[in-house]
Order: C-alpha cells, then sequence, then structure tokens
C-alpha cells in the first residue's frame, strides 16, 4: 500500500488467532482498519434494509441472475467465476 493509505480487514477469524504483518509494510503514516458489516449497526440497519426491500424501494432481485438448488452449487460457482452470473441464489 502507498505512503498514507488505508488497507480495511475483511472478514473474521477466530478470536484466539493471530495475524501478523511485517514491520515494514506499516511504515509511512499507514493505516489498518477491521470492519464488521462495513460499519453496519445490524440491530438498526438490517430491520431498515429489510423494509426497504419489502416496500420496493432496495432493488434486490434484479441482481439474481440465476437460481439453483444446492446439489448444483459447483455450476453456480464456475458461473460466478466465468463472469456469467452476478448474484446466484442457491434454493434449499
Amino acid at each position: 500500500m502507498r505512503p498514507g493509505g488505508q488497507v480495511v480487514w475483511l472478514g473474521e477469524l477466530p478470536a484466539d488467532d493471530e495475524a501478523s504483518f511485517r514491520w515494514g509494510t506499516l511504515m509511512g503514516e499507514k493505516r489498518i482498519v477491521r470492519s464488521s458489516y462495513g460499519g453496519a449497526q445490524p440491530a438498526r440497519d438490517f430491520p431498515m434494509l429489510a423494509n426497504l426491500y419489502l416496500d420496493g424501494t432496495l432493488k434486490l432481485d434484479e441482481y439474481v441472475t440465476s437460481r439453483l438448488t444446492l446439489d448444483r452449487i459447483d455450476e453456480g460457482m464456475q458461473r460466478l467465476a466465468a463472469g456469467a452470473d452476478v448474484r446466484t441464489v442457491v434454493t434449499f
């Protein structure tokens, strides 16, 4: 990362796992930030987003390009990797 840049850590590790960085990669006024849900507050934001979807304001269905069953999950992953799908919904 360039001097003055920022790394945003997405994802989670078990609480007792360690993550390490070479000291030199942190030189030059760089910053590492951990992000959960992009800074959202789930108790507040998830119901709001669900309501926006339900009232038609938040468009999600338009991004679903295919639906498949769990036994076809490998096909779905291949389609995503090939760029054939944007979002695949797995039905159980």
